[in-house]
């Protein structure tokens, strides 16, 4: 449930556990296989091009990590599929326009219940972001249950009125 409105809303999948979108995203995720986002974030891209619910969109952020986590992982998936959107939508990319600051246990390690407490205030807006209007997209990679994703909106209206809309690969609630 989220707690701030969005604009538009999109998965290309629904996430079951032990399913092919599963199995391609921890191989994307956890072992490193980066070609497996770039393709998906081009899918993507695709389907919201193709979209006339998100024709209004000015600026893709993706879900930062926190650097600790994305210099063990090498990668931000989040940004990985955030670029590959910006190539078939030709939007610009704030890839810093959130920032992590507060390291969480991995959430999908986290119980369901938990993980609002846990994300709470993990995110904050960059200084040179505060200023910027628009229409932004947030991209993640799995939504579980819209915990990151809210905290991620609250950080971006906290400063200005914009509008947000949320992308993902998969979607599981």
């Amino acid at each position: 449930m989220l707690l701030f409105p969005v604009s538009q809303a999109t998965a290309l999948f629904y996430f079951q556990k032990q399913g092919l979108v599963a199995s391609l995203i921890h191989q994307f995720k956890y072992e490193g296989v980066v070609a497996i986002g770039n393709h998906l974030g081009l899918w993507l891209g695709e389907q919201l091009h193709g979209s006339p619910h998100f024709k209004s969109i000015t600026h893709i952020i993706p879900v930062p990590l926190h650097p600790k986590r994305q210099r063990k992982r090498g990668f931000n998936q989040a940004a990985v599929i955030a670029k590959k959107v910006a190539v078939v939508t030709q939007l610009p990319v704030l890839e810093h326009g959130l920032i992590r600051v507060k390291n969480t246990v991995q959430l999908a390690k986290a119980a369901h219940e938990t993980r609002w407490a846990t994300i709470q205030d993990a995110f904050e807006i960059h200084p040179n972001l505060k200023n910027q209007k628009g229409h932004f997209l947030l991209i993640d990679d799995v939504i579980t249950t819209g915990a990151t994703l809210n905290a991620c909106c609250k950080a971006l209206r906290k400063h200005h009125a914009v509008s947000v809309s949320i992308a993902a690969i998969a979607v599981r609630f």
